[in-house]
């Protein structure tokens, strides 16, 4: 029994990556029925959508007094976005709530080592939560419903 078919044979669905020419996996998500670039990031404590691509969907924002940072930055301003829905692949992810920062200095970072912007982060709350396997050599990720 390969990995792939032990992992659906217990509930996992398999969500296809591609990587990035620094070596970064990504798949596509949708935020409220629109595709977004998701970077995968076992790094990341939480996941985080573009504050700027919030805006630009008109979504309902609160901010948030806790602050973020991260991949070279600190003390970014987090808002809550109301009234969103995440799916990736076909999975709805458990959040607690989805939350927007400035990622244009992830953006800058990448766009200087030629890769292309990503609008969210899938971090390790929605890795763990989902008992994630990453398998590296399908470049496969793995989410238990």
């Amino acid at each position: 029994m390969s990995l792939m078919e032990f992992l659906i044979w217990n509930g996992y669905t398999r969500i296809p990556l591609s990587r990035s020419e620094v070596g970064h996996f990504h798949t596509e998500g949708f935020l409220n029925n629109r595709p977004i670039a998701v970077l995968i990031d076992t790094g990341a404590a939480s996941t985080v959508f573009s504050l700027d691509l919030a805006r630009r969907m008109n979504l309902p924002l609160t901010k948030s007094s806790m602050f973020g940072g991260g991949a070279g930055a600190a003390q970014l301003e987090i808002h809550q976005i109301q009234d969103a829905h995440f799916v990736i692949s076909d999975i709805p992810p458990r959040i607690r709530e989805l939350l927007a920062m400035d990622l244009s200095h992830v953006n800058q970072a990448l766009a200087f080592k030629g890769s292309s912007p990503i609008d969210a982060i899938l971090g390790v709350d929605v890795l763990e939560a989902h008992s994630a396997v990453i398998d590296y050599g399908s470049s496969s990720l793995y989410l238990k419903r």
